[in-house]
Formats: C-alpha cells, structure tokens, sequence
C-alpha cells in the first residue's frame, strides 16, 4: 500500500496542525429500528482492522514525507443514553462531528450511535480527512461490512536510509513537477466574467460558530423526472438547484456565468490511499435569475470530467509544495478562498455501506464538517455553498452548508432558500428538522 503521506493527505494535516481548522468527514444512517450493542461494537472491532486503522508519524529526516503505521487501538462506540426528537438528531450529528479527532496520536475516527423517539436510531461514523476522504470512507465501511481487511499500513518498520530515500526522491519529484509545471498547458478558462469566490480581510464577529447547514430527502423518481424534462441528469440537476440558491440569496447575479466546483474521485480498485480525489470547475449561466436548461450543465460537465486526469500546473507543483515549511505553507494556503459553489455528487451508495450493521438504513447523510470557523474566518476565505448528494434506494438526500455569513445568516435563511429551489422543480423534500437555538 502507499506508506507515504500524499500531497492531498498533507494538505488536511497541515490545515489542522498550522491553521487550527480540522476538516472531518461525516456519515449519518437513520435506521428505523433500534441497533443492538453487540452489532455496534462488531463494526468498530472491523473498522478498525482495515483501513481507517491508520496514524501518522512524520518524516524522520528534513524533506521525508510523513507516514502511515498501524493503529492497534478500538475506540468504544459512543451510545447517546436519551432518545433523540426528530429536531434533535442534527443537533447531535454536529455535536458528534465536532468531536476532536487526531490523526496523529489517535483517535483518527469515532463511531457513535444514539436512540430515537419514534424507536429507531441513528448512526455516526466520522472520521479526519487526513486519515480518509469520502470515498476511503465508503470503502472502509463497505470492507467492514464484508469482512474484508484491506489498506491497513504495513508492519514494517522503516530506517534512516529508507528516510533519505524518501527525502532524495521528494527533492526530484518537486523538481521535475516545476519544470513540467512551466511547460504545461493552462487550465481551460471559464467564460469572461464568470462570478468566482475571492478571499478577503478577516472581519466582523471571530467567535467559533457553526455555519448554517439543511438536510433534505426527497424523492429520488420525482427527481430523476425533474432533471429528463429539463435535457438533464440527476447531476446536472443538483447543480441547478444550487446555483438557484446562490441567485435566490442574491450572492450571485443573474446576469453573469456562475463558477461551480465538482470533486472527481480518482480511486482505483485496489487503490489504498487517504485521499484520491481532484476537482473540476465548470460555468453555469442563468437565465433571467433561473437555471431551467440542464442540457449545457450535463455537456460541459461530462467534459470537465473527462479532463479530470490530466496533469495541471498546480498538479505538478504538489511535490513542491509538500517540501515547504508550515509557515510559508500557511501564508499561501490563507491567498486561496474557498469554492463559491461545490457540488460533491456521491451517487448511489453500495448496498453494505447502506446497511453497515446488516439492516438498511432509510436515509444516509454524507459531509464534511471545517472546525474551527467563525463568520469573520468565512468572510475572509469567500465561500458560498458546499453540497452532497447521496441515493439509497428511492431517497435522495441532500445536504447544504452555507459558508456566507452575509447571505446566509442563519439556517432558517438556508432552509427558505433551498426549499424554493426544490419546489421550484416540484420535487417532494422532506427535512431533517435541526433544534432551533
């Protein structure tokens, strides 16, 4: 397996460790019967035994990346001892995503579960970003679930001319990625005058603060039909309907091209990374403050994607970039806002993953969670939305974080905006209701 942290897996390490913003990724099942003890504490036992099982220990010479061993601990599952209101379950879903994860000393994942009123109950699996992004999350679950024991980091132990073979190699890659960079084509460009994100002064309130963030599942047919009529697919629809939320709010106008950012995985079969995934960027254009055709949204799509693979300038640099120090890592990561608008489509989710103690869920929430955040940290990194979309079954759930502070002040702002956009399309949505503060 790849012992060595990847340029993607040391950007979250450094996020957490020079800037104090942890970024974790979330699963939440909701089940309609309860879960025993014994069925809980099995998975974690699994989970444990595969790939999440994982801690990183840095380089132990000046340039050596650092690198995976082995975790040989198992966490308890986390069993909530009142039953949740249908108000309350987000509210302990957050609480649970805020729980601190340490990639390095450990836990770098945590299992928790909790009752509900009506007699069923919910699941959480989170788990740091360094450690594994969405799709080593599924994987991870999905292994558990079918006994599988795979991508754990090797027992071996490395020594110091192992180290300074790592160091040598880096300093090589870094150098051969910056004379490829300069030969290297440019990223195709966006139309003139698409409206983008841009990074600002840090200003106003700097207090920690949860940002906004709705869930809905709504009807997967009705869905599928709402996208067919419009020229589209179920993707392009999704990306509709978020840049509907951006003009509803007015924090784009109806009269320009909207950037939207799609994640692409780049997982292989046996690929055993942390993280595995790149972005695309295309441009959405409105049409009289409303995104109806979804013919140009499914075409320019499809051809972002097909580019996904290909070897930018930024790309390139990555070696680079890993070889500098956290200090001047930071001052650059702090020059690069966030996506105006990120539409992360996971699909259909495996049926093992639906079902990971045997019985399946009714609905899957996926996300990922920035600790760490304040409305002034917002405003200065430029964000808009960030979005999943996940299937199980006839359910599509949606879930939406706001990171505008301005234009989406609270989630009652979220919730007006993206239930129009919705009903806009005629699509029953049912909310996950949040406790109101």
């Amino acid at each position: 397996m790849v012992n060595r942290l990847t340029s993607d897996d040391d950007l979250f390490l450094r996020a957490e460790r020079v800037l104090g913003i942890p970024v974790t990724n979330q699963s939440v099942w909701h089940f309609d019967r309860e879960i025993p003890a014994s069925e809980l504490d099995e998975l974690a036992h699994r989970l444990s035994r595969g790939r999440l099982g994982r801690l990183v220990v840095r380089g132990a010479v000046p340039g050596a990346r650092p690198r995976w061993v082995r975790s040989a601990s198992v966490e308890p599952v986390a069993v909530h001892p009142v039953a949740l209101a249908p108000d309350e379950v987000l509210s302990w879903a957050d609480d649970e995503a805020a729980k601190r994860l340490d990639p390095v000393r450990g836990p770098g994942w945590r299992l928790a579960c909790a009752p509900t009123r009506a007699g069923g109950s919910v699941l959480s699996l989170t788990v740091s970003h360094v450690v594994g992004d969405g799709g080593a999350h599924v994987r991870a679950v999905t292994e558990a679930v079918r006994g599988v024991e795979a991508g754990r980091p090797p027992s071996t132990r490395t020594g110091l001319r192992h180290e300074l073979g790592d160091a040598a190699g880096q300093l090589v890659r870094a150098g051969l990625g910056v004379l490829r960079a300069l030969r290297a084509p440019k990223s195709v460009a966006l139309p003139p005058g698409t409206q983008v994100s841009q990074a600002g002064p840090r200003e106003g309130d700097d207090t920690p603060a949860r940002p906004p963030q709705v869930v809905f599942d709504c009807d997967a047919e009705a869905w599928d039909e709402a996208a067919a009529v419009r020229g589209g697919s179920a993707n392009a629809l999704f990306i509709a309907i978020l840049t509907e939320v951006l003009l509803s709010s007015g924090r784009v106008g109806p009269d320009a091209p909207v950037k939207v950012s799609l994640p692409v995985s780049l997982r292989g079969q046996d690929d055993d990374r942390s993280n595995a995934t790149t972005g695309v960027s295309i441009a959405v254009t409105p049409t009289g403050g409303r995104v109806d055709d979804l013919a140009p949204i499914r075409a320019s799509s499809k051809r972002a994607f097909a580019a996904a693979g290909a070897p930018t300038p930024a790309k390139l640099l990555e070696p680079l970039v890993q070889l500098l120090p956290d200090a001047l890592g930071a001052r650059t990561a702090e020059k690069f806002p966030v996506p105006l608008c990120l539409c992360s489509n996971l699909g259909e989710m495996p049926q093992d993953f639906a079902a990971p103690t045997g019985f399946p869920a009714t609905s899957i929430v996926m996300r990922s969670i920035t600790g760490g955040t304040s409305p002034a940290l917002l405003r200065s990194r430029g964000g808009g939305l960030t979005a999943w979309l996940t299937r199980t079954g006839g359910t599509l759930n949606l879930t939406v974080l706001a990171l505008d502070p301005d234009h989406f002040p609270d989630t009652a702002a979220l919730h007006a905006h993206t239930a129009k956009a919705l009903a806009n399309r005629s699509v029953p949505a049912t909310p996950w209701h949040r406790e109101r503060p």
